[in-house]
């Protein structure tokens, strides 16, 4: 009962906080970044490192799954399906590292993310300040290509860089600015669940001549509890292997604009901190709820 109660309580603020915000696509399920441990006492800080099993008491009411995903350009993956490409997904963030985090557990029947030349990734734009509109191509200078808002994408097979940043400072999609720590279970080219967690700075400008954070224009957003910012979350899904192309192009905004135009994103709420969330022991959301029936039916 406790438990319901404590998420009653969290959806009645993703409601009243995102109601008032304008610009992003509009949505028929509210959306929200928890906020992780870090220096909590009690519980467990999120280590970026692969390990997911901090988040393991996060209710579901925050994950985006493959069921809030919707294939916009091939057509050729039908509705969702878990024995094909299945996802949970949760954003986080930290007043502390003033970092936006993702979590993401992936199932994917057919998986080459490891493989230069494909396109099995997950693709994250942020728009921290929440002020929408353009931001690559049309009519905006060069050095506002990503200033904006940030486009992120997925390039594990690269051990130099695998966060790749399209546009921008180019200075900012590497450590301590951006990381990420994943495993896999399964091999390329087969069945594999991926487990992967990431962590970005935020930018209400990031000009593509800027060089670190102390070059002319660079501006840090500061997350603060309550504020909504704009997020794009996208899947590709690529079953061919190195070729250059995807078979599936997975969007939570469901709107394809997503990668140029920040009006496209899905307004997420940054959350207070609540230590239900990360308490452990007992019984875990992952146990109890949908995602847990998914992963016992992939060898089904």
């Amino acid at each position: 009962m406790r438990r319901i109660i404590i998420v009653a309580a969290v959806l009645g603020l993703v409601l009243s906080t995102s109601t008032p915000s304008a610009a992003h696509v509009p949505s028929d399920k509210n959306f929200a970044a928890v906020q992780v441990p870090i220096s909590e006492s009690d519980v467990a800080n999120v280590e970026v490192d692969g390990n997911l099993a901090e988040w393991d008491n996060v209710p579901s009411v925050f994950w985006v799954t493959h069921d809030d995903l919707v294939e916009s350009i091939t057509g050729t993956q039908g509705d969702p399906d878990a024995g094909n490409l299945a996802e949970r997904i949760i954003v986080g963030w930290s007043p502390e590292t003033n970092f936006l985090y993702i979590m993401e557990e992936r199932f994917d029947n057919l998986w080459f993310g490891e493989e230069e030349g494909t396109n099995d990734l997950l693709e994250l734009v942020i728009d921290a300040d929440h002020s929408g509109g353009g931001f690559y191509g049309g009519d905006l200078e060069e050095r506002d290509f990503g200033a904006h808002a940030q486009d992120w994408q997925q390039q594990l097979y690269n051990p130099d860089g695998p966060l790749w940043l399209w546009g921008g400072g180019v200075w900012a999609a590497v450590e301590p600015y951006t990381g990420i720590r994943y495993n896999v279970d399964g091999e390329s080219g087969g069945a594999a669940t991926l487990s992967q967690e990431s962590y970005f700075t935020t930018f209400d400008y990031l000009p593509g001549d800027s060089t670190s954070p102390e070059s002319a224009d660079v501006d840090v957003h500061t997350l603060a509890e309550g504020e909504v910012i704009g997020l794009g979350i996208v899947i590709q899904d690529d079953d061919n292997g190195p070729g250059d192309s995807y078979n599936g192009y997975w969007i939570h905004t469901g709107d394809v604009n997503v990668y140029f135009n920040a009006d496209a994103l899905r307004d997420h709420v940054l959350l207070g901190y609540d230590a239900s969330n990360w308490m452990s022991g007992g019984a875990t959301a992952v146990e109890n709820d949908s995602w847990g029936r998914i992963k016992a039916g992939f060898s089904n």
